[in-house]
């Protein structure tokens, strides 16, 4: 399995990231946008293909339980690795990731509606890949309704700070209202007129509280600059990654190892997959790169979830549990991977749009799709069986995991550091803890192992 994870580590750096990159540069998307899309859908491939395969083929829920186990993986454990890890304090865009999160939870709950009756019919399946469409159309216009959003942020913040000034100095005229006669200044007393009774006082009142506004909304301008120049260490970081050949002896000892270890999958991926990141010709052939990369991901992924699997059996460890813990973390892999890699670069929206977009696509096609094709395949449209009984505690859990990082990203003020990442990871481990335990009839007989058969 480590072996895996150290195949799927080259692939997901040296060839996935660098097609990425380049392909984002031809559409010219935004970073959050690439992440939430084809970020996503790329590193998402393990779960698309354990979905079809446990609806096609072994006809049981082991797509849902792994969706839904990656599903917390993705939101807490993924962000968490980036905060921790990324060597740098990433300053994040608000808009991104609450646009993300609030579409999340709509998937959410379209999935609790569809499944609540332990069936799926062919529209509800229709219906949760129509809703992915709706959600690339957004992506597709986000540069201009991100704009539209934050100006009417910026007229919201804009009325409340006019608002605080006139009442401000709304009680600054009353309070000099009611001072004595000889508090006034000195000038105005000595021409035997008050600074209220002069018109050019009034206009200079006026003039001075305009440029309080000015000075204020300009010096948070400024300092809104400072910030994003402070944690955006990495900008430009497109033309600053050089071409590494494999064959190249690395510097440190530890991955002096690791490459004598992994020469065999070097070689299958130089053989199998272009290498974009070449320079000269070798630079068009990014979508040939896209593609064999994410079947590579798809095929290293299966025989992981296989391995995990055939473990868990021989130790007699219910699937739920595998799942929600190696199962999840094992198809999910491509995924944390990806987000490290571009949160070190400095891409902090791309890291957690794409861990956000992950689930959404995760939800909608991953498991939207197939159970479409199979009551389409199925006579007179007949609605497919869901076995599981606790997906509704799940679904509560992913819920309330999206809320949390919401509540987590406002309090530290979108930004994404080591504290922010060790909280996340906590969160995390409790909330395994407690689902493994639900799963293991802990609090109750809620679940009902299958086990392989024996002779």
């Amino acid at each position: 399995v480590l072996y895996v994870f150290g195949a799927l580590a080259i692939v997901c750096d040296d060839y996935f990231c660098a097609s990425l990159e380049i392909i984002c540069d031809e559409l010219s998307l935004q970073e959050d946008v690439a992440g939430a899309t084809f970020m996503a859908a790329g590193s998402s491939a393990p779960e698309f293909f354990t979905a079809l395969i446990g609806v096609f083929i072994a006809e049981s829920d082991v797509g849902v339980g792994t969706i839904v186990g990656s599903a917390v993986f993705n939101i807490l454990f993924i962000v968490g690795v980036c905060g921790l890890f990324a060597g740098m304090i990433v300053r994040l865009t608000w808009y991104p990731v609450l646009r993300d999160s609030l579409y999340y939870l709509l998937s959410v709950a379209a999935l609790i509606i569809t499944i609540y009756d332990n069936e799926v019919q062919w529209y509800e399946g229709l219906v949760l890949v129509c809703m992915y469409v709706i959600y690339i159309i957004l992506m597709y216009f986000n540069k201009s309704i991100e704009p539209f959003m934050e100006g009417l942020l910026k007229k919201i913040k804009n009325r409340k700070h006019a608002h605080k000034h006139r009442h401000e100095d709304h009680n600054s005229n009353q309070t000099e209202a009611a001072k004595p006669l000889y508090y006034e200044n000195p000038k105005s007393s000595a021409n035997g007129t008050t600074p209220s009774s002069s018109p050019k006082a009034d206009d200079e009142t006026t003039f001075s509280v305009k440029n309080e506004e000015e000075e204020c909304s300009s010096s948070e301008e400024k300092s809104s600059e400072g910030d994003e120049k402070e944690y955006h260490p990495a900008e430009g970081h497109k033309d600053s990654k050089e071409y590494e050949s494999p064959w190249q002896i690395p510097d440190t000892f530890l991955k002096r190892i690791f490459w004598v270890a992994m020469i065999p999958m070097h070689a299958l991926f130089f053989v199998t997959i272009p290498d974009c990141r070449r320079p000269g010709r070798w630079h068009k052939t990014y979508p040939v790169t896209f593609v064999m990369s994410i079947a590579w991901i798809a095929g290293l992924s299966y025989i992981m979830v296989w391995m995990v699997t055939v473990a868990g059996d021989a130790l007699e460890i219910p699937e739920t549990v595998m799942g929600l813990t190696l199962l999840a973390a094992g198809t999910s892999v491509p995924d944390c991977l990806s987000s490290l890699f571009v949160a070190r670069d400095g891409l902090g929206d791309m890291a957690v749009s794409n861990s956000i977009g992950s689930n959404v696509f995760d939800i909608l096609m991953c498991l939207g799709f197939p159970w479409l094709l199979k009551s389409l395949a199925l006579e007179d449209g007949a609605p497919i069986k869901i076995q599981s009984e606790g997906l509704t505690y799940s679904a509560i859990t992913l819920l309330s995991t999206v809320v949390f990082l919401l509540v987590a990203m406002f309090l530290t003020r979108w930004r994404l550091d080591k504290k922010f990442g060790v909280i996340c990871l906590f969160v995390y481990v409790v909330v395994i803890i407690f689902s493994c335990l639900y799963e293991l009839n802990v609090f109750g007989n809620f679940n009902i192992s299958n086990y392989c058969p024996r002779d």
